[in-house]
């Protein structure tokens, strides 16, 4: 399967650099990944999913993926977003977010099937309204939803490709076979 995966951006001694988080190598192994850039006019032809990964937001980076996500979803094709890929598929299919404390740079139980996982979270926010026609997959133990899915199109909050046991819901995980 070709998987596109998006980038965040780097600024280094005043100049901006696209970079992708080399864990994904090993989450994603024996699976074809296309690194896209930051830039239009956007290359991004023969992929089976496009994963919008985590990292902050950069307004290029934003206006990219925003792109991409309306051109696979034209398509039918998969669309999963992982922590700030989670925010802005939520928000752009219209789900709500909210700030949340004490979700930085920890880790936390989330509850999917009556099964608990360890999983990481680098996020100051959660989503407080599912887009319309999402279905809940994960909860923390507050309450908030952790990972959702909508057909082809689903999200995570956490990082699976940085976890030492990576792992998303089987719905999740199907998208990508």
């Amino acid at each position: 399967m070709r998987i596109g995966l998006t980038q965040r951006v780097l600024f280094h001694k005043s100049r901006a650099y696209d970079s992708l988080d080399h864990s994904w190598y090993e989450f994603l192994q024996g699976h074809t990944l296309v690194s896209i850039p930051n830039r239009f006019p956007i290359e991004h032809t023969s992929l089976d999913a496009l994963i919008i990964t985590g990292g902050e937001n950069h307004f290029i980076r934003n206006r990219v993926e925003h792109a991409l996500a309306d051109d696979m979803m034209s398509h039918g094709l998969p669309v999963i977003g992982v922590c700030h890929g989670c925010q802005l598929l939520t928000e752009k299919l219209g789900g709500r977010l909210d700030y949340i404390d004490a979700h930085m740079d920890s880790h936390h139980v989330v509850t999917y099937n009556d099964q608990q996982y360890l999983v990481n979270s680098y996020h100051n926010v959660r989503v407080e309204t599912l887009p319309p026609g999402a279905t809940a997959l994960a909860y923390d133990p507050d309450g908030n939803v952790e990972a959702w899915i909508r057909g082809n199109i689903a999200s995570v909050m956490w990082h699976p490709e940085r976890m030492i046991d990576p792992w998303i819901p089987s719905e999740i995980q199907k998208l990508l076979s």
